[in-house]
């Protein structure tokens, strides 16, 4: 590996690192930090719904002002994650202004989901310039920082404030931001370029590749499950008789195995057809939901969570490589949002809907409803997975 690939990948790993450490601090102690101002589950799921209602109106029009701008994918990275550090510092001054609180978590949850599908684009920037950059590896890492910094904080927050939180996310943009600047290389824009094709606007792309919008359907039902274990996971662990440490234990261990299946998959893409992996992922995710579901106890609940090297470790890559290879440049960052957009769309159904039902009907029968809304979307995802080819694929 030639010095500046080299040093791309290190800046690239270190780049999803330090923003896995802020989504982690943010989304996955959201539900403990705004408990702990005294926010309801009903209260918290409407504020996480709004968040990722957002972000998918958001990121596709910022995904489409990148491409028709031809704005720097970088310096756009680095405007959202200032933003973010700015919100953060507001909402620890106003930490007893409920209302204002959930406004500004709204927004930064927002926009931390529209910089998902940016710093995944960042990995193919400089592809046709011959210089590859892992993102498997560098996805890898993310989920390192992210398993480490959830273990961190489920001990943290039992002896401290998880008031505190906010501190840590403005510590860690100000890291992010010079790391994503020097992310360049001399004579090569990252600016969005013309192409042959011009990007079309969403109800285009809809229109023309109607199976891959099926298939968008059939993931953010999955995800929707998974999304709402993520977010109410604090209430699915006290309800088996654990506690915030015991949390922060069993997403490290998920978490941690995501870095170990990231970088096998590095290995096995190129043996393996991409479309098979991303169906192998999404039963395993269903799997896992059925696991967490029957779990009368915190050893099975860390059981479920190791099946998330099969699950969420497999899904990442493997959907971003998917998009990757299916589309022509043109579609590719629009199709890469709509991709990483199942995520928070399937969070405005797990969080909307999930609170509401954990506050009426309780964890366990909530956990129900998920599974078997986990199971309809495996189903449309395994007749809507489509083969991919080197140089694309035509809808016509």
């Amino acid at each position: 590996m030639d010095p500046v690939t080299k040093s791309l990948n290190r800046k690239y790993s270190e780049i999803q690192g330090l923003f896995y450490v802020v989504f982690c601090t943010v989304l996955g102690y959201a539900a403990v930090y705004l408990g702990a101002i005294g926010l309801s589950a009903s209260i918290i799921g409407v504020i996480l719904a709004l968040g990722n209602v957002f972000s998918t109106l958001f990121s596709p029009v910022i995904a489409r002002t990148i491409d028709r701008l031809h704005l720097s994918l970088s310096r756009v990275l680095m405007a959202i994650a200032g933003s973010v550090g700015v919100l953060a510092a507001v909402m620890m001054l106003c930490t007893n202004m409920k209302a204002i609180v959930a406004v500004i978590f709204v927004i930064l949850l927002g926009l931390l989901f529209a910089m998902l599908p940016l710093i995944n684009s960042l990995a193919f920037v400089f592809e046709k310039h011959d210089i590859h950059i892992s993102f498997g590896l560098g996805r890898g890492i993310g989920s390192a920082a992210y398993a480490l910094t959830s273990l961190a904080l489920g001990f943290l927050v039992r002896s401290y404030s998880p008031k505190l939180l906010p501190v840590l996310e403005i510590v860690v943009i100000a890291a992010l931001i010079p790391v994503i600047a020097s992310f360049r290389v001399k004579g090569i824009s990252m600016k969005g370029e013309e192409s042959e094709h011009p990007s079309m606007d969403m109800k285009s792309f809809a229109a023309r590749y109607k199976i891959f919008v099926g298939l968008i359907i059939g993931l953010t039902l999955v995800l929707a499950d998974h999304t709402f274990i993520n977010n109410f996971f604090i209430n699915i662990v006290k309800n088996v008789g654990g506690d915030t440490s015991d949390m922060g234990i069993a997403v490290f261990l998920a978490a941690i195995l995501e870095l170990i299946a990231m970088n096998v998959f590095e290995k096995i893409k190129h043996r393996i057809e991409v479309g098979r992996l991303l169906k192998f992922s999404a039963v395993m995710f269903t799997v896992k939901h059925i696991l967490t579901f029957l779990a009368p106890n915190m050893a099975v609940i860390y059981l479920a969570q190791c099946l998330q090297i099969f699950a969420y470790a497999i899904y990442i890559p493997a959907g971003v490589y998917y998009v990757d290879l299916l589309f022509d440049r043109a579609d590719a960052t629009l199709g890469q949002s709509l991709m990483a957009s199942t995520a928070t769309a399937g969070g405005v159904i797990a969080s909307f809907v999930g609170g509401f039902l954990i506050d009426s009907i309780g964890v366990s029968s909530t956990l129900m409803i998920g599974m078997i809304t986990s199971i309809i979307g495996t189903v449309i995802v395994l007749m809507t997975v489509q083969k991919t080819k080197k140089a694309g694929m035509s809808y016509e």
